[in-house]
């Protein structure tokens, strides 16, 4: 028979308890009191003295006094004295005396309310700023209007000298364009740079049957550019327009540069040239190919299919695949070295072939040996095919399913130099085909080997571009001029709430905050934050709808902007596109994507895809190096970290490196840091210098640190804080030592700081606080870099929270069952998994409120095991009845028992970050408490509906019953909270589901007497009360099957069953059946792989492509124009970002080598 919808459901078991001890204490009650009335009426008859008629006038010789006359006797005696005691105080003004009592009652309340209720958190929204998208004009507004135009709208001149640039500005023309005029039409030379300052023109194609497909829209300050047209002029390759048109949709004004203009400038200046190449090459790989292969699934039109030379190019001895033709000799190594130097030397247009001798060396590729792998950036370097051929092929293509080969690279072919220009991973594998018959040779310039060659010819790096650009399709053009690569400052929206959905959006780099505003409050609400990868916007676009929200930038954010018409062209073109799409659209819906996205649409964690933190210490007694060393070893078992200090970075780029000339040069080299590590430290000083406001303004998150035993003060450069950043993430970080009790007063912390998002406590080791000097400190902790970082420490778990790799553990409702939750949590802590967050339900709110506040088995089981003790003591129950109008007992006895055993804290107060759900009866909704009473939102979520009567909220007067009502086992809570990987452990009761089968009508005599007759078959039918238990609880079934049946948690459920609701009595059994199973459970999922990211599997988390936005990590740059211009007087022949010697060199020559990559490696 079906399963009862009540099936898994602890509050109905415990709804049995109740009518059952009702009706018990009902006959309890009856009995006593006849018992008590027959007493006093037999004391009566015994003790009362018996009036005899010899003595009919006895009178008492004592006397006797009415009750209320010896109250009023001795209330006139006490009057009296108090009268004369205050007349002896004369000396004092009646007025004056009223004052002082007064004032002496007020200091006993208060005394009396801070003893019962700790200070509560007040700031529990961000400032109206946090969430309010910048309006101001920029601070370049003193340029000329033409020149502006021209520095806002392409990316590319961003990095030109302010002086090289104005030259350049020298060349611009002014165009005006009616409406229906054409800018340029197929067949006009692609050799300008247009900008549209007012006005709007249509940049279009035309499909085989003549009808028009617009690709995108160009408003004032936006431009029309192909960045690999203007490649191909500087390499003087320059060609046509061959598919696009560009009109004037009304009268317009556009500004147009020659790309010719360029030629002379660059040639005086060959580091801009060095500059502008790095710039295309990065655009087209980590823009153009983003979009291509990571959000529209189009990575096998990149490149032109099965490019080959045509066969006059070929040499006659060499046929299609490689094999030499019949008698013809096999040649020797010194003639493939002297063919191979040809060849570069033709490629890269060196004159003197004696350049290329010592630099170039030869490699031959087995047949089915892999020269490249995809997704690495081992063995960077650029490739001469001298003989046979290269299979340039795409793995685990998400259309085949499988591998698919993109280009066949033969005899004269260049191949590697995206990779080589831009240090990003390789995007393809290029192997040796199996069916050839024998292997391929190819002649290798590696990366070192080219920048000594560019040092000496830069001119060497167009060739190499030439090289790229020739082999890609002409999708990819076409995307080229439709895409824009733009650049948002803090503050600013890229679109805002009701606006029109024209285009979306992929973060390349930064951050960006959603926020929606409610249309008839106008209060806004944060909806989300998108990090690198991300693509943001997409649901209004496909749908067609307005903007539901407002979209800015935190930080300084680099944005690939995707047009809907490009978009609509796409999809025409490459049907794959609209499944590609539909795949996102569902995902985003459905909320069930790997990257968290959870609740609404694109609601997501604040935590998602953080790449950067700045450390900012209140005072000058925050031990700030050691913290950032320290929260520098946990980040490392999660990925790739850096730890930048001012010194450092004077070290790397030169003492004048913060000056406002060089800004460009420091923000590039910021960006490359955070493209090569999963996670940046930015370490700020101890003065509000010019680091500290890069810090803030590089920081996704800022972390506050503090001492949590030292003064309770806002730091001066906090203060500063709110004047420069104002929309940045910050969370409050406090500094306990290892041995410190119990925080207290974290609210007072964070009230006197306008908003923090976060809090946590972390205990530091004792070697945090020993004072030594910065040398002292490095050398320290080399040595404790050796070893890998504990897992349970908090500095592992303030890592994983800031990553978004924690794990969480969520504890449902059951009664007496709930003790097997302590024996789980043993057995999770024996398994080596960290609890970084803890939510629970009824008994699992206590057991987690334990551990969060204790962190210690021991001691959680010694509190839980004599809190069961209290909960069999039939006194306790007896003495807290009452008339049952709301409730069967007072709660004044069950308030007790849980306050003895957490105390008067808040949830503030926790070590570990925790939450509990309620029912809320005057609002009809589920609660989420994350901070206030500790306590008393325990007893809450633990109040059975007529057991106990509800808890007045003492934030908002609220009743609130128990959370087993709407939510038992909130997992997807958790989830939405940030956890990566979530434990569920369910103690709940199961029905049967059994009832007796009794037709179309029911008797309810004859279902009494079936009950009361002994000899009657027994019968299962739930009485009314049973009804509505299960009406009430429909709602939270349907919720646990989802958590069931979900794949973002552990559902773990212990063999419980057997045990009542009620039966604390057997506490140390449930909670050892508990310890076993986990233990077992556990065992063997750990060893099946599939808790992947928890413990010891924390290392491979930053591995997985969803946890990162599907975006890759780059590994080195290219760093040429820094090698050509440097920030600080050193010899040309060392850059100073050392990028592409760290490409072949793992272990990096830093002096500091707390900033390795891998320090235990340098150590080894």
């Amino acid at each position: 028979m079906k399963a009862s919808p009540t099936a898994n459901n602890p509050l109905h078991d415990e709804y049995h308890w109740v009518a059952c001890l009702l009706f018990e204490y009902r006959i309890y009650g009856i009995v006593a009191v006849f018992l008590v009335i027959t007493f006093t009426f037999l004391c009566q008859r015994l003790w009362r003295p018996q009036r005899t008629d010899a003595e009919p006038n006895q009178a008492s010789t004592r006397a006797r006094f009415r009750r209320r006359d010896k109250v009023l006797f001795y209330g006139k005696k006490m009057l009296r004295k108090v009268k004369n005691f205050s007349g002896t105080v004369g000396a004092i003004p009646k007025g004056r005396r009223k004052q002082i009592v007064v004032k002496m009652a007020k200091q006993l309340l208060r005394l009396k309310k801070e003893s019962h209720m700790p200070p509560q958190l007040t700031v529990l929204e961000p400032p109206d700023a946090y969430l309010e998208a910048d309006s101001t004009t920029n601070k370049d507004d003193w340029l000329p209007p033409e020149v502006l135009y021209m520095l806002r709208s392409i990316r590319v001149f961003g990095h030109f000298e302010k002086p090289v640039f104005l030259e350049l500005c020298k060349s611009l023309e002014t165009l005006n364009l009616t409406a229906g005029d054409f800018l340029f039409r197929v067949g006009d030379a692609d050799e300008n740079v247009y900008v549209v300052q007012e006005g709007l023109l249509d940049v279009y194609l035309t499909n085989a049957e003549g009808s028009e497909i617009s690709l995108k829209k160009v408003p004032p300050g936006d431009a029309i550019i192909s960045l690999l047209s203007f490649a191909d002029c500087l390499t003087g390759h320059q060609q046509p327009f061959k598919t696009l048109y560009a009109r004037a949709v009304k009268d317009s004004l556009v500004l147009r540069l020659p790309v010719s203009a360029f030629q002379p400038v660059l040639d005086r200046h060959p580091e801009s040239m060095i500059r502008i190449v790095e710039v295309i090459m990065m655009r087209l790989q980590r823009v153009t190919l983003t979009a291509l292969l990571q959000h529209l699934g189009l990575a096998s039109k990149i490149l032109k299919p099965y490019n080959l030379r045509s066969d006059e190019n070929q040499e006659k001895h060499v046929d299609f695949q490689g094999r030499h033709s019949p008698g013809m000799p096999s040649p020797s190594k010194e003639e493939d070295m002297e063919a191979v130097l040809k060849g570069f030397q033709m490629c890269l247009g060196i004159d003197d072939i004696t350049t290329l001798r010592g630099k170039v060396t030869l490699k031959q590729v087995g047949r089915g040996n892999t020269l490249i792998h995809q997704d690495s950036s081992d063995g960077s370097a650029i490739y001469y095919v001298r003989r046979g051929v290269l299979h340039v092929v795409l793995e685990n293509d998400e259309n085949t399913g499988g591998k698919e080969k993109l280009f066949v690279a033969q005899e004269g072919e260049i191949l590697g130099g995206l990779s080589v220009l831009t240090g990003e991973p390789s995007y393809f594998t290029i192997r040796c085909p199996v069916e050839s018959d024998f292997p391929a040779v190819v002649g290798v310039l590696s990366k070192e080997k080219l920048i000594e060659l560019v040092a000496e010819r830069p001119s060497v790096v167009l060739h190499v571009v030439n090289a790229v650009i020739r082999n890609l399709s002409p999708v990819v053009r076409q995307i080229d001029f439709a895409l824009d690569w733009i650049n948002i400052e803090p503050g600013k929206a890229i679109y805002r709430q009701g606006e029109e959905s024209d285009s979306t959006y992929i973060v390349l780099s930064g951050r960006l905050r959603s926020v929606i505003a409610n249309e008839a409050s106008g209060k806004k609400e944060l909806v989300g934050e998108y990090g690198r990868g991300d693509l943001v916007g997409i649901v209004e676009l496909l749908t067609h709808t307005q903007r539901s929200t407002t979209v800015m930038a935190i930080r300084d954010t680099e944005l690939a902007k995707l047009s809907g018409g490009l978009l609509n062209y796409l999809k025409w073109k490459f049907p794959s596109v609209v499944t590609k799409l539909i795949k996102l659209l569902g995902h985003r819906i459905l909320g069930t994507w790997q990257k968290k996205e959870t609740g609404p649409i694109d609601l997501r964690p604040s935590q998602s895809n953080m790449n950067t933190l700045a450390i900012l210490p209140v005072l000058d007694d925050v031990p700030l190096v050691p913290f950032s060393l320290e929260l520098y070893h946990s980040l490392s078992a999660i990925g790739p970290v850096i730890r930048l200090t001012s010194e450092y970075v004077v070290e790397q780029l030169g003492d004048r490196i913060f000056d406002a000339s060089n800004e460009f040069r420091l923000s590039r080299w910021l960006g490359q840091q955070e493209d090569k590590h999963r996670m940046v430290i930015y370490e700020c000083d101890f003065t509000y210098s010019l680091w500290t406001m890069r810090c803030v303004r590089q920081a996704d998150c800022i972390l506050i640190v503090a001492n949590a035993s030292g003064p309770m003060v806002v730091g001066k450069m906090e203060k500063q804080l709110e004047l420069l950043s104002v929309r940045t993430q910050r969370e409050l970080v406090l500094l306990h030592t290892h041995d410190a009790r119990p925080p207290r007063n974290t609210a007072a912390w964070m009230n006197m700081r306008s908003y923090c998002s976060a809090h946590h406590h972390i205990r530091c080791p004792s070697r945090m606080f020993v004072k030594r000097s910065q040398a002292r400190t490095l050398e320290v902790y080399q040595r404790v870099m050796a070893s890998p970082p504990d897992p349970l420490s908090d500095f592992s778990r303030l890592a994983r929270l800031l990553t978004g790799t924690s794990v969480g553990l969520v504890l449902g409702g059951g009664g007496a069952r709930g003790a097997a939750h302590v024996g789980m949590i043993k057995a999770i802590q024996d398994a080596g998994i960290p609890i970084d967050m803890v939510g629970g339900v009824s008994i699992g709110a206590f057991v987690g409120a334990l551990w969060c506040m204790e962190t210690d088995i021991t001691r959680v089981t010694q509190k839980a095991r004599e809190w069961s003790v209290k909960m069999t003591q039939r006194r306790r129950q007896i003495m807290d009845l009452t008339y049952p109008i709301t409730a069967m007992f007072t709660g004044k006895g069950f308030n007790q028992v849980i306050q003895e055993s957490l105390g008067e804290r808040n949830i503030e107060d926790l070590w570990i970050p925790y939450f509990t759900i309620t029912t809320d009866v005057t609002a009809s909704a589920m609660r989420i408490h994350t901070h206030g009473s500790l306590w008393r939102y325990v007893r809450a979520s633990m109040s059975l509906s007529g057991y106990m009567p509800p808890l007045c909220d003492p934030q908002d007067g609220h009743l609130l019953l128990d959370g087993g009502y709407v939510n038992n086992l909130p997992a997807d809570v958790m989830r939405s909270r940030g956890a990566k990987t979530i434990i569920a452990v369910d103690v709940g009761s199961e029905d049967e589901g059994k009832e007796t089968f009794y037709g179309d009508s029911l008797n309810g005599w004859w279902l009494l007497w079936n009950k009361w007759w002994p000899w009657s078959p027994p019968v299962s039918i739930p009485s009314l009360a049973d009804i509505q238990s299960r009406l009430a609880y429909v709602s939270c079934v349907r919720q646990l099957e989802e958590v069931k049946n979900s794949d973002y948690c552990e559902y773990i459920r212990p063999p419980i069953d057997r045990y009542q609701t009620l039966q604390f009595g057997s506490f140390d059994e449930i909670k050892d059946v508990g310890f076993n199973h986990g233990k077992a459970y556990l065992y063997g999922v750990m060893k099946a792989g599939q808790l992947s990211g928890v413990g010891i599997g924390l290392s491979k988390s930053f591995n997985d492509g969803p946890g990162e936005g599907g975006m890759k990590r780059s590994t080195s740059f290219l760093g040429l124009s820094q090698m050509l211009s440097r920030v600080s007087q050193k010899p040309l022949t060392i850059p100073y970002d050392n990028d592409w010697r760290e490409a072949s060199d793992p272990i990096r020559n830093k002096p500091n080598p707390i900033h390795e990559e891998d320090l235990r490696e340098k150590d080894k």
